[in-house]
């Protein structure tokens, strides 16, 4: 596995067994100081993302069109219900309320189906650059010790459905990689930074209206919007 997607999977795991062990010990006011630290970090590595671009004009189409595509078609809203009924089906027997089943499927979207996950993971596989993931683990390590002391053991399961994610998105990539010049990297790039400023923004609670899910499809367009923008004019 490569080296950013092991070193993020284990740091996820890591941090959620440590939550494990630490329960409800972690004081109230600690896991906002830390939450809202997590999203100021977020925001500092889509800022130095966004530098990356190549044409800001193509991005910033881009991600408008893919917000189109994904406010269209509901994409945040079908990974939800899918989410929470595939978990559901899995815990079905337990104890776990509806409410619980809303958490562990967010700490699923979180882990799994995050704009800065997916970005890291298809940038290793194009670049062979780890680094995103490898900055990203430090946060998702914490994210997980807060939510596994809240949650419980089922946090460390999701270690699973995150590799097989970022292992999937890694190899897709490295099948297109032929057809990627310099310029739809940069530009790939800065589009993830938009994504992961966005999710650091809700993170922080500064806009929890922001679907950043539905900001996905940008991450694929991208691709053909840069090409045509550099064919054009360059």
């Amino acid at each position: 596995m490569p080296i950013g997607i092991t070193t993020d999977v284990c740091a996820t795991f890591a941090g959620a067994i440590v939550g494990l062990i630490i329960g409800k010990k972690l004081p109230e006011y600690l896991k906002t100081a830390l939450n809202n630290i997590l999203g100021i970090a977020a925001i500092t590595m889509g800022v130095v993302l966004i530098m990356r671009q190549h044409t800001l004009s193509a991005v910033v189409l881009s991600v408008i069109l893919g917000c189109i595509v994904g406010e269209v078609i509901h994409l945040e809203s079908l990974v939800n219900k899918g989410v929470t009924g595939i978990v559901g089906k899995l815990m079905s027997g337990t104890n776990a309320d509806e409410a619980f089943l809303i958490q562990v499927s967010v700490v699923v979207i979180l882990f799994c189906f995050g704009g800065t996950g997916w970005y890291g993971a298809l940038n290793e596989g194009l670049t062979g650059d780890g680094s995103i993931l490898i900055t990203k683990s430090i946060l998702d390590c914490v994210t997980a010790l807060i939510f596994g002391s809240l949650l419980g053991k089922i946090v460390p399961l999701l270690c699973v459905p995150q590799a097989i994610v970022y292992t999937c998105l890694f190899l897709v990539s490295g099948l297109v990689q032929p057809f990627i010049t310099p310029e739809m990297i940069q530009d790939f790039s800065a589009a993830g930074g938009i994504i992961t400023l966005c999710a650091g923004f809700r993170l922080t609670g500064m806009k929890r209206d922001i679907k950043v899910l539905n900001l996905l499809p940008s991450l694929i367009i991208v691709f053909f919007v840069s090409a045509a923008w550099t064919a054009l004019i360059g």
